[in-house]
Parts: structure tokens; C-alpha cells; sequence
């Protein structure tokens, strides 16, 4: 941020919640695979490992989601494939609820992560500091959340 002359003009944390998605109509017990982002797959390892599932890794979570309901709509068009053995009647999406929602998936599980404080921290950058985009207009307040 140096080297850019950037300062953190606002920060959001996002609370990360992954699910368990299928084709639908699939069971718990027909999962052999889970595809989803490393990061991901490693958050829900705990999970994946109880039920005997093999994590495999693609490019991101939603993008697993849309692998998965894509195959099974024949949609071939430039779509990824599945990789390996991997296919809509073997494999889950670790992603969240609203890819599954997007993509036509049912969730069989959510809330899936190990840790159940799992958050992603936002920041939006700029040249100028906060205070040079506050004016008479824009009301400003201060906040300080303390978490234990």
C-alpha cells in the first residue's frame, strides 16, 4: 500500500458460511468427492473427513457449484469439466447457500465450516483518507466493535 500511496478508507467482515451441495435428489451417502476452493475445503475438513468424503481442488467455491450443475444440464460450452472421477451423481460443491440457490443445487448441509467464526475482512482502499471524502452533507460516527 505504500509503494501506491493507499489508505484503508473502510473495512467490512463477512461471515463465511459453506454448505453442502448437490444435484437434487441426490442422498448424503451417494457423495463421494467434494470440489470446491482449497481454502474452503480445508475450513470444512473436519466435516468431509467424518463422512469419508475426498476433497478435491478446483479454482473457487461458486465456480465448483456451477461445474457440478452445469454437468448434469449438459452445458458444454465452454463450461470446466468436473475433474477426475468426479461426477453430478458422486460430487458435492462446498459453496455457499446462494450458489447453490443460483445454480439449482440442494443444500443438504450448511453451516459446514470447522470453525464457526469464520470471516473474510473487506478493505476498501483509497488515495485519500476517509476525512477528505467526509463534507457538511455526509454525517460521519465512529464504531469500535470489541470481540472475545
Amino acid at each position: 500500500m505504500l509503494r501506491y500511496d493507499l489508505t484503508i478508507v473502510a473495512e467490512h467482515d463477512f461471515r463465511v458460511r459453506h454448505c453442502f451441495l448437490v444435484k437434487p435428489g441426490m442422498k448424503r451417502e451417494d457423495v463421494k468427492y467434494a470440489i470446491s476452493h482449497s481454502q474452503a475445503l480445508a475450513q470444512c475438513d473436519g466435516y468431509l473427513r467424518g463422512l469419508g468424503i475426498t476433497p478435491v481442488p478446483t479454482y473457487d467455491t461458486a465456480g465448483s457449484a456451477k461445474m457440478i450443475a452445469n454437468t448434469f444440464n449438459g452445458v458444454t460450452d465452454g463450461a470446466r469439466a468436473l475433474p477426475g472421477k468426479c461426477t453430478p451423481e458422486n460430487t458435492a460443491a462446498i459453496a455457499s447457500d446462494l450458489a447453490g440457490e443460483i445454480f439449482g443445487l440442494d443444500s443438504l448441509d450448511k453451516g459446514i465450516e470447522d470453525d464457526d467464526s469464520n470471516f473474510t475482512r473487506f478493505l476498501l482502499l483509497g488515495r485519500k483518507g476517509v476525512v477528505e471524502h467526509l463534507t457538511k452533507k455526509i454525517s460521519s460516527k465512529a464504531r469500535l466493535d470489541i470481540q472475545f
